[in-house]
Formats: C-alpha cells, structure tokens, sequence
C-alpha cells in the first residue's frame, strides 16, 4: 500500500475541512496519508495517532507557540528541519509529499518527490503582517515552489505568481466532495421568503453591513466557527441561527435546511488568492449559490440558475429570485456539475501532474 504526506502550515486535523482535509480524504482510498498538523506548545516530541482508516495524525511539540514560530526567521527553520528529521526517523517511504506549508523550504532537503499546493497568497495573511515578516514569507514561498516537484494553485492569479517561481505550475480550482447519502428535493415553497445558509469561519473577509441587511430580511443558518465579537454584532438580529462548526453528515444534514446559500464577501478584504471552497460545498448538496463576483471567480463560468454571482447592490434580490427560480431539476444539474469537478477528480489530476513530471526529470 501506498503512503503519502501532507505537509501543513497553521491547521489541525479536527477542524471544518479546508483543502488539505479534501485532498487527504482522497488520497487515502489508495494508501494511507500521513497529515502533519501545527505544532503544539510542550517539550520538543511528535506523536502519531491513527485517528480513522488509512490516516495518520502526526502532532508536533515545540515550545514556541506556533503563532511566533512560523513568523521568525531562524526559529522557524530550526522547527522545520528538527520536525523533518522526525518525520524521516519513521522510515517510512512516502510515495508523494504534498506541501501546504508556504514556510518550510527545508522540505526539498528531505524529499525529492514534493508537490506544493498553494491554495491562497500567503504572504500579508493575517492580521500581523510587518513588512520584514511578509519580506520573510516572500522568500521562503519562492525556494518552496522553486525547488518543488510541480507546483498547484487554485486561481488564475497564483498560478502567474507562482508560476513566475516554477514553470511547472498549474492551476486546478478547489473541489466538491461527494455527498453519500440521499437528499430529497421539493419544489414546494414553504416560505415566501428563503431561510439562507453561510458555511465557514465568520471572519473579517466577510461583508458585516450585507449580513445585517440579510438578517433584517431572511432567516439565516450560520455554519461554523465564529468569534466571540462578530457573535455579539450578530446575536440581536432574531433572524440568525447559529449552530457552530459541523462536518461529514451533520454538516450536510444542517445545511440541507437552508433555501439558498450565501458567500457574502466583502471583495476589498479578500486574499488576493481566494476562491470560494463553500461554493462547491453548495453545488454539491444541489442548492442555488448566490456569491459575491470575486476577482478570480471572473473566468467561472456556470449555466443559467445554478450559480448566482452579483455585487452587494443586488445580493438581496438575487437570493429572492434563487428561491423562485429553484427546482429539483435544478437541483440535480448542480449535482452533476459538482461530480465534475470533485476533489477525486482534483486528487487524480495532481496525481496525473506529479507523475508526468516525474517521468520527464528521469529521461532528462
């Protein structure tokens, strides 16, 4: 059986799925998937717990919150090629590393097989963004890319810039999972209004004035994690419902009971990088997407009534006209065109790069 590692930056396995979630939960269907998460604070150790099949959770100690480690030079070279040396300690012959980690150069030193999935423009993320911080990340991105295997990015606007690093680059869009359980459709209104549905961390990215407009309109299901101060701003609108973070099943059954589901982003605040992943989250359980028209959404192009793209002037009527026009007709085509575009169809072709990539260093 195979074994693949995937390499990460600031996440932890048990948290609403981000890309490498997705794409670990592919690639264990053929071998077993090593996932590296942030490191924790404590004495200098990793542990490695099997946390379901063909997955294993490799958990780092370190002393320095990750937080101050991943944001200073020195520091965060002496982790990485410390937590490397453990990973190879464990003798086991990974068939592909994917890297996630913008910061971690020190991973071509190790493995000669990586592939660097870069989802967003990492560099500024966050809300300390120094610029000797983000002259550091510049750096450390560019040796990434430049010494992987074949590099992957999810818009049009990371593969320029990472492709100016690595010819090798391509762009595959983030993917939908396959839903393994049945949704019943109705065409049946129940409600002259829609309830709409939003999935995700409810940070600064999001439009706060376009959600309080929503929320003085229609009834609405917040999906996931929230701070405590944006819960507060939202809390005295009757209309939200807030249900905390969901995954698998009870995430799509809670979901199933929206009409409509939402991307209300604010454009001026978005990673320059970013593509909707709750888009194909939507499409997947059949249900109309109204989104924000976001930079690097401007070449997707989808057929009339399954995705509603729109500005914040029109956001409120284009939810109005999704609930009118939906149908279980409707529905079933947007499944489809989720099933097209799957993280199994996405996984394949990473997989599909990386070997043809492979093959030609070894004629050259």
């Amino acid at each position: 059986m195979k074994n693949y590692l995937v390499y990460t930056t600031v996440t932890t396995w048990n948290e609403p799925p981000r890309a490498r979630h997705q794409v670990t939960n592919e690639l264990k269907e053929d071998g077993v998937v090593y996932f590296v998460e942030r490191n924790n604070v404590g004495r200098p150790r990793i542990e490695v717990k099997k946390v379901e099949d063909n997955v294993m959770v490799i958990t780092p100690y370190f002393p320095v919150v990750y937080k101050v480690r991943y944001r200073t030079p020195g520091l965060n070279e002496m982790y990485h090629n410390w937590l490397l040396k453990k990973i190879k300690q464990l003798n086991v012959d990974f068939e592909i590393v994917i890297s996630f980690d913008y910061t971690a150069p020190a991973i071509n030193n190790y493995f000669d097989n990586v592939v660097f999935y870069c989802a967003d423009d990492n560099v500024g993320f966050g809300n300390f963004n120094p610029f000797f911080i983000n002259n550091y990340h510049t750096k450390t991105e560019k040796l990434v890319a430049q010494r992987a295997k074949a590099c992957v990015v999810t818009s049009d606007y990371m593969g320029t810039k990472i492709g100016n690093y690595n010819p090798n680059t391509h762009v595959i869009p983030l993917g939908a999972p396959l839903i393994k359980f049945e949704t019943l459709f109705s065409s049946e209104k129940k409600n002259e209004l829609p309830t709409l549905g939003l999935v995700g961390y409810m940070d600064n990215n999001m439009d706060m004035a376009l959600l309080y407009d929503l929320l003085e309109t229609f009834p609405m299901i917040f999906i996931g994690p929230i701070s405590d101060a944006n819960r507060k701003k939202l809390d005295k609108y009757p209309n939200a419902q807030f249900v905390g973070p969901k995954t698998g099943r009870d995430l799509y059954e809670c979901l199933s009971k929206a009409d409509v589901c939402i991307a209300p982003y604010d454009v001026n605040k978005l990673n320059k990088g970013a593509t909707p992943n709750k888009l194909w989250l939507y499409l997947a359980l059949g249900k109309p997407a109204v989104i924000v028209d976001m930079p690097n959404l401007k070449s997707w192009q989808f057929d009339e009534k399954l995705v509603y793209k729109c500005d914040r002037s029109n956001f409120i009527e284009r939810c109005i006209q999704a609930y009118k026009d939906d149908n279980a007709q409707l529905a079933l085509r947007r499944i489809e065109v989720a099933k097209n575009n799957s993280w199994k169809n996405r996984v394949e072709k990473i997989k599909e790069i990386y070997y043809t990539s492979r093959s030609a260093s070894l004629v050259a």
